[in-house]
């Protein structure tokens, strides 16, 4: 992408609204639209191309998450988010495969209850589980009402529920899902459903593409707990990366990216992401994020996230920390950054500094 000169005054000035998924960011379903040198999704997309965009990316404004209820996992887990009335929309209930999810409004998402798995055992698991047919669900009539609010102001980001290991665990429960990774009685098996599960997701990728067109799909996988991964790199790279290595190439075959979504410590399983191809991972604040930028910078995008800031600051002190979080983003050799998560929980301060984002980031690459 061209560097342009920064316009604070053009670029701060409104020319229209972009039509949109309703969400925090637009309750009416309209953002802003500014005379910025590049729309939202071209600038991110040149992030994720390995480019310098002209503003750090930032994911609550620039990227619209779209779960379309016609797909059983959205409503099991409690996550639709479409163009569609959501007065009366369930959360919870069965999944895809037949697996039931109970909605916790507390955490604001879903759980299988354990102790009375589908799947009693994972070396018979063709008796329990049935895939699912896709021809079955409404693409067309999905396609047709999300078409308008699908633009290419902002990148829309296509959620997968669940990813290899949070499938295996839906179907057999956590500790026998975590046994199976290591058992070589089970091993076989569990190879076997991900080659079937990896075959399953070529096709419906295909059609995610088809039917909504979208830039990246989020592929929802955690693989660790607040303090270590669930497994280790060997077993990673045994037992997962030749399945999700095909998913993530389903993807870039239908010219998507693919962005790993794996909560937990799991900085150690970056080189399994590497080597499956994996285009972008947003770590939670508990991993070494300086460690992984560091060593991997050239390999895959990582995000970082804004601190959480209690104490008030003025508006002085909001722009000198938001300058150096976008500093710490730069590499000397390769100046490519990486998109600002939007889990962080919202201080007023944090809010303040957030809102530094565009000027100072844009200021700072206008001189790059």
């Amino acid at each position: 992408m061209t560097r342009k000169p920064y316009e604070p005054e053009k670029e701060s000035k409104v020319v229209g609204t972009i039509t949109c998924i309703p969400s925090p960011m637009a309750p009416d379903g309209k953002m802003p639209k500014y005379d910025l040198p590049a729309t939202y999704r071209e600038n991110f997309l040149s992030m994720l191309k390995g480019e310098s965009p002209q503003w750090i990316p930032f994911y609550m404004t620039d990227v619209q998450m779209f779960n379309p209820r016609i797909i059983p996992d959205n409503i099991a887990r409690g996550m639709v988010v479409d163009a569609g009335p959501m007065e009366g929309v369930k959360k919870g209930g069965l999944d895809m495969f037949g697996v039931d999810w109970e909605f916790i409004p507390l955490v604001g998402g879903s759980m299988v209850k354990p102790g009375n798995p589908k799947c009693p055992d994972i070396c018979e698991w063709e008796k329990y589980i049935t895939f699912p047919d896709l021809d079955a669900w409404d693409w067309e009539g999905a396609s047709k009402l999300n078409a308008p609010y699908l633009s290419d102001d902002r990148l829309n980001d296509f959620t997968i529920f669940s990813g290899l290991f949070e499938r295996l665990i839906s179907f057999v429960d956590f500790e026998a899902a975590a046994l199976a990774l290591l058992d070589e009685e089970q091993q076989d098996a569990v190879h076997r459903l991900f080659d079937k599960l990896a075959t399953f997701y070529d096709d419906y990728i295909g059609r995610i593409k088809k039917y909504f067109n979208v830039d990246i799909i989020q592929f929802h996988d955690d693989w660790g707990s607040q303090r270590a991964p669930f497994f280790s790199l060997d077993t990673c790279r045994e037992m997962l990366v030749p399945y999700l290595k095909r998913i993530v190439d389903s993807c870039h075959k239908n010219g998507m990216f693919f962005h790993l979504h794996s909560c937990g410590k799991n900085e150690m399983l970056v080189p399994a992401m590497i080597e499956a191809g994996v285009d972008l991972w947003i770590p939670q604040p508990m991993n070494d994020i300086a460690f992984i930028i560091k060593n991997y910078n050239d390999k895959i995008v990582v995000a970082i996230n804004p601190p959480k800031i209690e104490e008030e600051i003025d508006d002085a002190k909001a722009r000198a920390i938001c300058e150096d979080l976008v500093k710490s983003t730069l590499v000397v050799d390769k100046p490519r950054v990486f998109a600002f998560a939007s889990s962080t929980i919202r201080t007023p301060s944090t809010m303040k500094v957030l809102k530094n984002l565009y000027p100072v980031s844009r200021e700072i690459y206008s001189k790059l």
